[in-house]
Parts: structure tokens; C-alpha cells; sequence
């Protein structure tokens, strides 16, 4: 940019929060210019390790120190006041998913980015992957051809790590909520199409921290009419996809497929099949940063040219309506539009 830091107050130290910090403080062309949590223990390492002024509250912080966006990085509950107040201060948000638990938080926050002029961004950090990217072209130029379906297929065991000590375990739908928001948000980013119906079913676990259904599967139908199969749990005791899941898109032309990076999910790697069978890898492109510092970045970009960043809270909307509409499916058992949800 100008060489100036891009200068953030980071609210929340708790589990991804305190990774979220140093990924701020060692950017490049960032600045950590403070931190606010409720834990004196977690307001104590970030001085110590960044020597960046702590506060309990962002009232205080927005008072104190100069800044040019927050970064909010606590349970989804809390996500609507932080939001509004960083915004009524004149700074930009960028908030982690989901960005609320219901639609009319969502869309207070967007409101208010709308009202103030500032750009609030929901850290969706799996579209600033590049595999997700080379499918989004592959579609683009016609190598698939006209597409027709697909499935997504995402397995991981939460049992005895994050869950087994954080709200998700305690969190009604924690895996849609939690993890299938970003597959969801992948569709429509690598499709270019929204969501219009869902029909899913899930169940609980015998084991585990979870109170409430951790496996989930589904039919997500897009404009047209076409349709993804989609199955996610967070209890699979082996045969782990990556966080990514495994993605599989049916064109008239061939199939593309993404799959690997089950040990490191910037890692994996796309394969077009063509419909003589020759296969090949596809070419990843560049990206100028990868995944939540790619947020970062396209937030700052977004900010600097005055416009509507990637994943905004305005946009995001359509991402979370999808992904309630998968909760009240499979509560009711029977298909649901993302026009049910959407509408007040």
C-alpha cells in the first residue's frame, strides 16, 4: 500500500484468538495496535509477547488507541455489539464466522457497515485457498463445461481437542454452524451460484462433547436446479478428509476433483478428468496472501479502495441463511428454501 501499517485492535485471545494476534502482529504491513479480552491472564501474554496496550473492554481500547479496523474474534453471540461499536467509531470490522447465530444479527451488522460507510467482512479464510480458486476458474473458462453436481465430504474428529473445551461442544448444530459455513460459502464462491434449498438430516454422537448432532447430511440445490450431495461429521474416528473436505464437480466436459491436504489444508490439489479420461492437474493460481491473512489483506484492499470487500457481511448473509436453513431442515425433517430463513 503506502507503507503505512494497517493498524488493528484484535477483541478476543481465546482459542483461535491468540493465533489470530501473532498472525497480525507478524504481518507484513500490519500493526497489532491493541488487544482487548476479558482474561487478565490473556491481556498479560499479549503485552508480554507483542507489547501492545490490553484492555477488558473496546469502549476503552477506541478511546485510547488510534486504529483502522477490529478484529473480533469471540463466540458469535457477542459478534452484533462489538461489530456496531467498532463501526459507529468510524473503523472497519472484519468478524469470525458465523458472523451471527440468526439472520436479523447478520443483517444489523451489514446495516451498520452500510450506515457508517465502513467495510465489515466475515473471515470466511477457506476462500483465500488456492485449490478453491482453480475450481472457480476451471468452471469460468469452460474446461467442465456446463456444470451439473457435485458432492463435498468433510470428516475430522473434534472429540478430544477444541470441542472437547470450548462452546461448540455446547452449541446447538455446532458442526453446520462451525464447519459447514465455510463449504456452503466455498459453493457459492466457487460456482458463482446461490443456494435456494437444502434438505438434510443429522444425529447425534454416543461419544464426544457434543450435546447436539455433530454429523450431518444433505442435498444443497442451486439456482437451476443443480444439485450437491454434502456430508460433514466432526466424530469420524479415521479416514479424515482435510478441513477443506473432499470436493468432487460433474460438468458436460469432464469432473474436477479436490482432495489431499488431510495433514496441512493449504496443501491439497485439483484434477481434471475429461470425459476421453485423460487426466491432469489443474494450475493453482497466485494469490498475493493465503487464508486469514488473505482476509486480512482483501480487507485492507477492500478498505483502501472504498469498496465492498470479498465475503462482506452483506454477502455473508446468503452463506449463514444457507447453513440455518440446513438446522431448521434437518430439526423439521423436510426440505427448507433459504427464502424461509431470509425473510423477517
Amino acid at each position: 500500500m503506502n507503507g503505512v501499517p494497517f493498524r488493528v485492535v484484535q477483541v478476543g485471545a481465546g482459542m483461535w484468538g491468540d493465533s489470530w494476534a501473532e498472525l497480525v502482529a507478524r504481518g507484513r504491513g500490519f500493526r497489532l495496535a491493541g488487544l482487548v479480552d476479558e482474561s487478565k491472564i490473556a491481556r498479560d501474554w499479549a503485552n508480554a509477547t507483542f507489547g501492545c496496550p490490553t484492555f477488558r473492554d473496546l469502549r476503552a481500547a477506541l478511546r485510547r488507541v488510534a486504529c483502522d479496523a477490529v478484529l473480533i474474534v469471540v463466540p458469535p453471540g457477542s459478534h452484533r455489539a462489538l461489530a456496531e461499536q467498532a463501526l459507529e467509531a468510524g473503523c472497519h470490522v472484519a468478524v469470525e464466522k458465523p458472523i451471527a447465530l440468526d439472520v436479523g444479527e447478520a443483517r444489523a451488522i451489514a446495516d451498520a457497515a452500510a450506515r457508517t460507510g465502513r467495510c465489515a467482512m466475515v473471515t470466511q479464510n477457506y476462500r483465500f485457498r488456492r485449490q478453491p480458486r482453480a475450481l472457480r476458474q476451471l468452471l469460468a473458462t469452460g474446461a467442465l463445461g456446463d456444470l451439473r453436481g457435485g458432492r463435498i465430504s468433510c470428516r475430522r474428529d473434534l472429540r478430544r481437542v477444541h470441542a472437547a473445551r470450548d462452546w461448540r461442544g455446547r452449541m446447538p448444530h455446532p458442526y453446520l454452524l462451525d464447519m459447514a459455513i465455510h463449504h456452503v460459502d466455498l459453493l457459492r464462491m466457487i460456482t458463482g451460484l446461490e443456494i435456494v434449498e437444502v434438505d438434510a438430516r443429522s444425529w447425534p454422537s454416543p461419544t464426544g462433547p457434543f450435546r447436539h448432532d455433530p454429523t450431518v447430511v444433505g442435498v444443497l440445490t442451486l439456482s437451476g436446479g443443480i444439485a450437491f450431495g454434502y456430508d460433514g461429521t466432526w466424530v469420524e474416528p479415521r479416514g479424515w478428509t482435510s478441513w477443506n473436505g473432499d470436493w468432487e464437480l460433474v460438468g458436460t466436459k469432464g469432473r474436477a476433483v479436490w482432495d489431499g491436504g488431510v495433514g496441512d489444508a493449504l496443501r491439497g490439489h485439483v484434477t481434471l478428468e475429461r470425459r476421453d479420461g485423460q487426466e491432469r492437474r489443474a494450475v493453482l493460481p497466485h494469490l498475493p496472501a493465503l487464508d486469514r491473512l488473505g482476509v486480512l489483506h482483501e480487507l485492507r484492499r477492500a478498505a483502501a479502495a472504498g469498496e465492498e470487500p470479498e465475503c462482506s457481511a452483506a454477502d455473508n448473509l446468503q452463506s449463514l441463511a444457507a447453513v440455518l436453513a440446513l438446522a431448521r431442515s434437518t430439526e423439521e425433517r423436510r426440505p427448507v428454501r433459504i427464502e424461509e430463513v431470509l425473510t423477517p
